[in-house]
């Protein structure tokens, strides 16, 4: 088959369907500035696909018009160096819906506990599902291993002679884990109200300084409840630092139950998180009634991110318990684009 036919038939899919030439979709008024611009960009995009893929913005726009297209005109590239990292394919393996690459990152702040903060992509011409995980790292050459693994979304095999695109936006390293950690603070110096702050679910409750409401955990209608009107303490200066960027930041009664807040710094930063939880000296823990889950501005350039966990304790009882917790932290993050395309075959 030739280049022509073989465009031809890629293309032919494109085109609109049967019940939309039958039935017109309603008209919508766009300025005529607008229009011809987008009309512009992407008849360049589908007249020129194999120039459009060599800029980032010419093969998104392509790969959101015509995945296929995209892909075919995507040149083979197993490796990639942004911001002093590599990242490279060094291993394919492909079985009936399922296919798989070790991919390796190198260079840079790389380190063992280097993670793609949720940010890597698969591009593939088809409906699918995507993982990946941490499997090695070499301390000798400083190379970290990604096992990268898709699968179609119906278990159909996957497609013969097709290429996938995997790229990578976000590099957190420095990660480290603190379990069980015994946090220093005087809990029955808490057993008194506490002030509280104002905060906001919908735009038009938002004020000047409120905190918005960004969710949170309950396991039941009582927790659903608080975690949906319960007031949040207004967060002041760090009572304690069990972690890393990770401060303890209010702490009292309201309404008869005790809350505990930490700050978490931004977490679209470092990806900060954990949990806290009372123990007696029995090692009995009393039960969570819910986490609420706030932040300041969002709009503001120093986003803080905060917890608050309700316990219904009586204050005379508060004495009785300590303040432990499991921490996760990261220390730089680095930020970039990596992507490596490679023929879905087994190497």
């Amino acid at each position: 088959m030739n280049f022509s036919e073989t465009y031809r038939r890629m293309n032919e899919p494109i085109g609109p369907s049967p019940e939309l030439i039958r039935r017109p979709p309603p008209k919508r008024r766009l300025p005529l500035r607008r229009l011809a611009a987008a009309a512009a960009a992407a008849a360049l995009v589908l007249a020129t696909p194999a120039l459009a893929v060599r800029s980032e913005l010419g093969y998104q726009v392509l790969y959101r018009i015509a995945p296929s297209v995209a892909q075919f005109f995507q040149p083979v590239q197993r490796s990639c160096t942004d911001q002093g990292v590599t990242m490279e394919v060094v291993g394919v393996r492909v079985e009936g819906d399922t296919a798989q690459a070790y991919i390796t990152l190198s260079g840079g702040d790389v380190d063992g506990t280097t993670d793609l903060f949720d940010s890597w992509s698969f591009h593939l011409p088809f409906d699918q599902i995507g993982r990946c995980e941490r499997v090695g790292w070499d301390e000798e050459t400083r190379t970290v291993t990604f096992l990268c693994t898709t699968q179609t979304m119906d278990g159909s095999p996957i497609p013969q002679g097709g290429k996938m695109t995997f790229s990578v936006r976000q590099l957190l390293t420095g990660k480290e884990t603190l379990k069980d950690v015994a946090v220093d603070l005087d809990l029955a110096s808490f057993s008194e109200e506490a002030e509280t702050a104002p905060s906001w679910n919908l735009p038009e409750e938002k004020t000047p300084d409120a905190f918005y409401r960004s969710g949170g955990a309950y396991r039941d209608e009582q927790g659903e409840a608080l975690n949906r009107s319960a007031p949040i303490l207004r967060p002041g200066p760090a009572l304690a630092e069990p972690a890393p960027g990770i401060t303890i930041t209010a702490a009292g009664y309201v309404e008869g139950l005790f809350h505990l807040q930490v700050c978490w710094g931004d977490l679209s930063q470092l990806d900060n998180h954990g949990r806290l939880w009372l123990e007696d000296a029995a090692g009995n823990q009393p039960r969570q009634l819910c986490s609420i889950g706030f932040l300041s501005d969002p709009d503001l350039a120093e986003r803080k991110d905060y917890t608050e966990d309700l316990f219904d304790i009586p204050p005379k009882e508060l004495g009785q318990y300590t303040l432990h917790g499991d921490f996760y932290t990261a220390s730089s993050r680095t930020d970039g684009l990596w992507r490596v395309t490679f023929p879905l075959e087994t190497t």
